[in-house]
């Protein structure tokens, strides 16, 4: 199924007379089964993902999702999906998570939660991801999609041609860190991400052209 999204998405792409550039691809795929956690800033992000990712791609999306017309079916069949207000859920999740990985595929999810409307180049992270993250030993690869809310913006659905950039960043190893770890674990990747982002996108830095 993700090989179908990955070729549904490139023709997207194409269509819409836009580019992905991607650096440091090798950051992911030489650290593969792993836990990707990237910004959300636009509602283009799940094609990105789909478009970039290894096709053993396994999304983390929130339940409310399974309601979109169309979409939603498509997100039931390739996601592992969670309720974040019930423990329950949030339980069963990772679980499934664990098992995906184990069976070789990577796990990909949006700490933030939910899409990032604001000024800054990035919202608070949950800590989910990371306590997963320390969990499960598996490593953690960061993917900054910069310029996607300029071409798709947050709020909207309207495309524009341009060039989208992902930055891979890390590995950030887990193995031997403790619950007691997840605040310095996030709050780094959030940092090393913050960073690139500020410096990279044009609608944050506005030195850049778009």
């Amino acid at each position: 199924m993700m090989a179908v999204n990955k070729f549904w998405a490139a023709v997207f792409f194409a269509a819409g007379l836009i580019r992905i550039r991607v650096k440091n691809r090798e950051r992911l795929f030489n650290n593969l089964p792993c836990i990707v956690v990237s910004n959300h800033g636009s509602n283009l992000d799940m094609f990105i993902g789909a478009y970039t990712m290894p096709t053993s791609i396994k999304p983390l999306a929130k339940v409310q999702l399974k309601k979109m017309p169309l979409l939603g079916y498509l997100f039931s069949t390739v996601c592992v999906m969670v309720d974040r207000s019930s423990r329950e859920s949030r339980e069963r999740s990772s679980r499934a998570m664990l098992e995906e990985l184990q069976g070789g595929a990577t796990i990909f999810i949006f700490p933030e939660g939910t899409r990032n409307k604001g000024a800054n180049p990035l919202n608070a992270f949950y800590d989910g991801a990371f306590r997963f993250g320390i969990e499960s030993g598996y490593p953690i690869v960061a993917m900054c999609a910069i310029n996607a809310r300029a071409i798709t913006p947050s709020d909207g659905f309207s495309v524009r041609p341009g060039t989208i950039e992902i930055q891979h960043l890390g590995p950030y190893e887990t193995k031997g860190l403790k619950r007691e770890d997840v605040n310095a674990l996030k709050e780094r990747i959030f940092n090393d991400m913050f960073k690139v982002i500020e410096e990279r996108d044009p609608m944050f830095n506005k030195n850049l052209k778009a």
